[in-house]
């Protein structure tokens, strides 16, 4: 069995379907939401939702989940962190290791199919330093926000070391020489470069050789290559499910490349836009909900494609403190999660009034609150539509959804337009330029 804990929805999704998509049984359970279930499954993806709380809350998490799941010696476990590093990397990471008596931890978050590579300790995200990208974290001093040991440090007091890219170029035996130095001095972590998948593939043959039990941790990079470890059923019992439209996408992420995405789309698809007001969602919250649900479902009855998506001109986090943080008095995360939960409601309310069977859900916190409103609990994951992009098959009542799950800064500018098109029914018909 491999065990996958994740501290979200999206990265949960996005790392399981490197199991599925080659026919391991992969099944994503979100733990607010239901119990754990690991029966006939190879690959189990448990989401925690820790990305956003304290690291002494992660920490219980972390270890009322490794209770429930019991893994066996001979199981492997993976912590999944964000491939930009948000979270409460360092202590979740020191709570398995504590829990399982682990002797080492194997860390790359490189994902090179979405442009992250490690290069001398250093996160690079689409060229670029983490810390001076679209994804850094302000709140961290300048130098330790990309380099990954010191983000680390920053919540464990676990000896962290690094092998250099240099080293990792040599191939798996140099790597391994490296893992068992740096073993016997002491190091619990050790952050390995990658740039490309032909470093992560011999990282994790390395690890092969190493006598000793080792937690992997990293994005679904790192993943992708863990399959020769353990073997599945091969043959998934899950079917995939019939494209069909319309398709209902619903957005809420601050990353500029989502408003790219949804700008693509027009002029190319005949689609319904739903903007949604943030002001709306503290002034008359259900008369907005009734508004934006009654234009979604008469589209979608029309069988013309949904995107509902907050204000691209409040997604900046400034103007959101700005405009709606210090108006209303609340924590940027309080807002943050008001929105979440707006969200939500707004898209079980669209699901129930409507035949809508395919959806889109961009952003972790999107994902988590449309889920929550509906109570779907366990995803069975079919296959990955893009790098990272997975889609999933779910129980509704009596039915089943098809959801697409995506990191809010994935993808390219053309992304969300091409996942429709995979969604379609008449995939050849959707590509016509509309006037």
């Amino acid at each position: 069995m491999i065990y996958i804990i994740a501290d979200d929805l999206t990265g949960a999704n996005d790392t399981g379907v490197q199991f599925s998509k080659r026919g391991y049984r992969t099944v994503v359970s979100i733990i607010n939401n239901s119990p754990i279930l690991i029966e006939d499954t190879d690959v189990m993806v448990v989401d925690i939702e820790t990305r956003e709380i304290e690291p002494s809350i992660a920490r219980k998490r972390v270890k009322q989940v490794l209770e429930k799941l019991n893994p066996g010696k001979n199981d492997i476990v993976y912590k999944k962190v964000d491939s930009t590093l948000r979270g409460c990397i360092g202590a979740e990471i020191e709570e398995i290791m504590n829990f399982l008596q682990m002797d080492i931890c194997i860390f790359s978050p490189t994902f090179s199919f979405n442009k992250r590579i490690t290069v001398g300790g250093y996160l690079i995200v689409q060229g670029t330093i983490l810390e001076l990208s679209n994804y850094g974290n302000e709140d961290i001093e300048p130098g330790e926000a990309s380099y990954i040991p010191s983000l680390l440090e920053r919540q464990t007091d676990l000896p962290v070391s690094r092998i250099e890219l240099k080293d990792v170029a040599k191939g798996p035996d140099v790597i391994l020489e490296k893992i068992k130095e740096l073993y016997e001095k002491g190091i619990k972590i050790v952050v390995i470069d990658a740039a490309d998948e032909t470093h992560l593939q011999n990282i994790i043959k390395s690890s092969f050789k190493f006598d000793g039990s080792i937690l992997y941790s990293g994005s679904a990079g790192l993943a992708n290559h863990l399959l020769g470890m353990n073997k599945g059923h091969v043959n998934s019992k899950i079917k995939a499910l019939d494209n069909e439209r319309p398709v209902l996408a619903v957005c809420a992420t601050r990353q500029p490349v989502m408003k790219s995405q949804i700008d693509y789309l027009k002029g190319r698809v005949e689609f319904c836009e739903v903007i949604v007001d943030l002001e709306t969602i503290f002034a008359g919250r259900a008369s907005a909900i009734e508004e934006y649900s009654g234009k979604s479902v008469k589209a979608l009855n029309e069988r013309r494609d949904v995107v509902i998506h907050t204000d691209p001109l409040n997604t900046e986090k400034m103007k959101i403190n700005e405009k709606l943080v210090k108006k209303h008095g609340l924590k940027a995360r309080e807002l943050e999660l008001t929105i979440r939960n707006f969200l939500g409601e707004l898209t079980a309310a669209v699901v129930r009034k409507s035949s809508v069977r395919s959806l889109i859900l961009s952003g972790g916190d999107t994902a988590l609150g449309v889920c929550s409103a509906l109570d779907l609990h366990n995803l069975y994951i079919l296959d990955e539509l893009f790098p990272g992009i997975p889609v999933s098959m779910v129980d509704f009542g009596d039915l089943q959804l098809k959801l697409v799950t995506k990191a809010g800064g994935f993808g390219e500018e053309d992304t969300l337009f091409e996942i429709i098109d995979k969604m379609s029914l008449n995939i050849g018909q959707r590509r016509q330029v509309l006037t």
